[in-house]
């Protein structure tokens, strides 16, 4: 036999709530739980060591972006840096659409520039 620890009531060892006042006694063990351990979070110099991914000369803007996939994805890690790596993920596609975008705007701007440059030159002016 166990006491509530509200009431001081007498409770039976299966019971999870007291009879008497209705207080949540001390949850019993489950021995098949599976003790996992919590991951470390990820140090100030972690994050910065994995910033710093994309300098490496060729193959690091290549090798960040396979990386960002695994960390995403990765169950042993941290969800906050799980999160981060999938935010980075999101932030560069949206960078490549938007840089996409200017690009094709500045093409058609200088075609409609290039165009009437040609019809200016082209035309007669009379002086």
């Amino acid at each position: 036999m166990k006491y509530c620890q509200n009431c001081g009531a007498q409770i039976e060892d299966d019971r999870i709530y007291c009879p008497n006042c209705g207080a949540q006694t001390n949850m019993p063990v489950n021995p098949y739980a599976v003790n996992t351990p919590k991951p470390e979070p990820v140090s100030i110099g972690g994050f910065i060591g994995r910033s710093l991914i994309p300098l490496i000369p060729f193959v690091g803007g290549i090798v960040y972006i396979i990386m960002l996939f695994i960390w995403g994805g990765d169950t042993t890690k941290e969800e906050s840096f799980r999160n981060w790596a999938k935010a980075q993920l999101i932030m560069m596609a949206i960078g490549i659409v938007l840089s996409i975008i200017l690009v094709i705007a500045l093409i058609v701007f200088a075609a409609g520039f290039f165009d009437a440059f040609k019809d200016a030159a082209s035309a007669d002016i009379i002086y």
